[in-house]
């Protein structure tokens, strides 16, 4: 038996009918990937976002979750950070932090000082060298400015306050709430490139 094949006419009509379809579902694709969006909690997600000026996501059904990371919610949780120091054997020089600590957001800069003091009627030139416990909080530690950048010197019986200007990374470690901002003062002779080492605190 010789099967009849459809003639043009019907060929055309079903070729306009699948693109009809075709072109159907891509019009509706973007409402419906919206919906499942919304349905699944993902609406903040893509161009349908839109970030408010208080770092929180904002969609058209109004804000969702603040700023976050891999590590969560960095707004919504507080680091302590305790600053300490000690001064190098030798070395004339007081020296102690604006504030002994603070309880700062992940993300957000902060700034403060440190007021040193020159005990002696000589001029004294040193190097600070900071360090960060625990360990692995310190590559998330991010000084922005420090007087531990350069060397420092104080005339006789100076005072003054030097900045610091630093933040912690939005991948703070999540297991960590409380870190230590250490400065140990090297005395530095102008003539030579090493410092001495420190064995007496302050």
């Amino acid at each position: 038996m010789k099967l009849k094949r459809p003639s043009n006419a019907v060929l055309g009509l079903g070729m306009g009918a699948l693109v009809l379809l075709m072109f159907t579902f891509a019009y509706a694709n973007v409402p419906l990937f919206q919906l499942f969006c919304e349905r699944f909690g993902l609406s903040g997600s893509g161009k349908a976002a839109l970030r408010g000026t208080s770092g929180a996501t904002t969609t058209r059904g109004g804000l969702v979750s603040p700023m976050s990371s891999t590590t969560g919610n960095i707004l919504g949780r507080e680091v302590q950070v305790k600053f300490m120091g000690v001064a190098g054997s030798g070395l004339p020089v007081r020296f102690a932090p604006s504030v002994p600590e603070l309880s700062i957001h992940p993300g957000k800069p902060v700034r403060l000082s440190y007021s040193f003091v020159n005990m002696s009627d000589d001029s004294v030139y040193f190097r600070a060298v900071h360090s960060i416990v625990p360990v692995e909080a310190a590559k998330e530690f991010q000084l922005i400015q420090c007087f531990c950048f350069e060397d420092q010197a104080l005339g006789p019986r100076e005072q003054r306050d030097l900045p610091v200007y630093f933040a912690l990374s939005p991948r703070f470690p999540p297991n960590v709430d409380e870190i230590i901002l250490n400065y140990s003062l090297f005395p530095r002779d102008p003539k030579k490139g090493l410092p001495v080492p420190a064995t007496d605190a302050n």
